[in-house]
């Protein structure tokens, strides 16, 4: 195996290596270099590693290149590799920057990692000192082993995935407002991971933005239980099912956190969100004092929780607390789901009353489907809606389907639900709204009868003369009259649910059935027509 030892105070590398035509540092399979000692390396050109580029602590590679590129098989060990050893914190710091007399925007970087596979290329330590960026290149992840430091710029997922740690959360450090790790502005996209989280790591920071101006970080502790991989992202807007529906747009902050782990956790976790006053909805600002983490159920949508008292500063950053910034903070006593999406929102503490104006309907589609349907022409403060209902033998309503408010749109025409609600049933059943609202109040809306479905079937037709009359939903005893085009009356029937009728002597042609409610002055029920083809 060929191995090169670098002791340099500076690397210019500007050829290629013929035999593989590229342009910049090629290492090749099987070959093997190394810094070592505490020595300073620059590299001015790309970087395609298939072999080994190792390093120890102390020494630091300053990357000045446009890309660097690790092969899936590709190795930076560092002094655990060389001595069989899980030390933390070795290794070399590989330092993303470009001169200072260029600017020649952000770099990328092709990190050879699968956070999926959990297997790939990995950094000891890398150190982000450009400030237009560092690039995740397409198609793969990146991993650092140990610490990822932040001296200016960000990191951009890019929609890939960044993992930091090996066996432990590892560490970043220098991130502020402005250095962070960008995961993009819609609900899908890359994550920060931190690996094993464990009772013993105390608060783990997730230094996130949804973008280059918007730092919205969060943290975590495990309270106890086993270590768990965590993974975070942070994307624009709250929606309505997390991810799809109308976006709120008042009383949230308008930033969604989207927090998973490798396992469901059943233990405490406590998860704190961070925001700046210019991520908050145009009526969170006045309820600030009484805001909370909220998290969004598949089953009930966004829950709700009694005010957090104590909002505090925006610390999640390495120097001061920032201006402008503030934390909120959760305990999870159930434990997180393996995917979770959260928020902030308010409890109403300010004499704002929860307002509704609406438009509620009901009606029968079919004997097993009734529809209902509102108009809300005014929502303010509102938690949820309940559709209840209640059976002409019941004794009371009860719920039967829950729905989220959607943000006001202020257009005038208002906002429009509906809900198709299985209800087969022969008789009466009653629906109304209760309605919610964040500052406790409960409202209703009017009640809707709603009948059941009369169904009157006759077959085959066409006939001979024989068929049968089929009835759904009639409680009386009907009276069917048999006409013929002119209005002549070929026979009188009582119908007593499903009846089996049979004529003689009738010509060929189209009847009238005729049914009448004998026990509600025989008022006309419907009118069926039929063919007799011979008789």
């Amino acid at each position: 195996m060929k191995k090169i030892i670098l002791h340099m105070i500076m690397l210019l590398i500007v050829a290629a290596k013929a035999g593989h035509a590229q342009n910049g540092l090629y290492i090749p399979p099987q070959a093997d270099i190394a810094v070592l000692g505490k020595d300073t390396v620059g590299i001015f050109c790309n970087v395609k590693n298939d072999g080994r580029f190792g390093s120890v602590k102390g020494t630091v590679i300053n990357f000045y290149g446009a890309k660097w590129e690790n092969s899936n098989d590709a190795l930076l060990p560092d002094e655990n590799d060389y001595n069989n050893s899980t030390l933390r914190g070795t290794g070399g710091i590989f330092r993303f920057l470009q001169p200072k007399t260029t600017n020649m925007g952000a770099q990328y970087i092709y990190g050879g990692y699968s956070a999926g596979a959990k297997a790939g290329a990995s950094f000891p330590n890398l150190a982000i000192a450009n400030k237009n960026g560092l690039l995740l290149d397409d198609l793969t992840d990146l991993k650092v082993r140990h610490t990822l430091h932040f001296e200016e710029g960000h990191v951009l997922l890019n929609g890939w995935n960044l993992v930091v740690g090996e066996r432990y959360p590892g560490n970043i450090t220098g991130y502020s407002e402005k250095s962070f790790v960008v995961t993009g502005t819609e609900p899908g996209g890359g994550f920060l991971y931190r690996e094993q989280i464990g009772t013993s790591d105390s608060m783990v920071v997730f230094p996130l933005g949804a973008s280059t101006d918007s730092y919205s970080p969060m943290a975590l502790t495990n309270n106890g239980g086993a270590p768990h991989e965590m993974h975070a992202r942070v994307f624009d807007s709250v929606y309505q099912q997390a991810v799809t529906g109308a976006a709120y747009t008042e009383d949230y902050v308008l930033k969604t956190w989207n927090i998973g782990g490798d396992a469901a956790i059943g233990h405490d976790m406590t998860v704190w969100l961070q925001y700046d006053r210019q991520q908050e909805g145009s009526a969170f600002s006045p309820g600030r004092d009484s805001s909370f983490v909220a998290r969004y159920m598949a089953a009930t949508g966004w829950d709700t929780l009694p005010a957090q008292e104590g909002i505090s500063a925006g610390r999640l950053t390495s120097g001061a607390p920032l201006p402008n910034a503030y934390m909120n903070k959760r305990l999870f006593s159930g434990g997180l789901e393996v995917n979770n999406y959260l928020s902030v929102t308010v409890q109403n503490k300010h004499g704002i009353s929860s307002e509704v104006d609406l438009f509620f309907e009901a009606f029968r589609q079919s004997r097993r489907w009734v529809t209902t349907r509102w108009t809300a022409y005014k929502e303010r403060y509102l938690l949820r809606y309940e559709l209840q209902r209640r059976r002409e033998n019941e004794d009371s309503f009860y719920t039967v389907a829950r729905i989220a408010p959607r943000a006001f749109n202020g257009s005038g025409q208002g906002n429009k639900y509906a809900y198709n609600d299985d209800n087969l049933y022969d008789n009466w059943t009653y629906y109304r709204l209760k309605i919610f609202g964040k500052d406790g109040k409960i409202f209703y809306s009017p009640v809707k009868p709603v009948p059941w479905n009369i169904e009157i079937t006759v077959g085959p037709n066409p006939n001979n003369g024989n068929f049968r009359v089929s009835t759904y939903g009639i409680k009386h005893q009907l009276r069917m009259v048999m006409r013929d085009i002119a209005g002549r009356i070929h026979g009188t029937w009582t119908i007593t649910g499903d009846t089996n009728i049979a004529t003689s002597g009738l010509p060929a042609g189209m009847y009238l059935l005729t049914f009448y409610d004998k026990e509600n002055n025989n008022a006309m029920v419907n009118t069926i027509k039929i063919e007799i083809l011979s008789n």
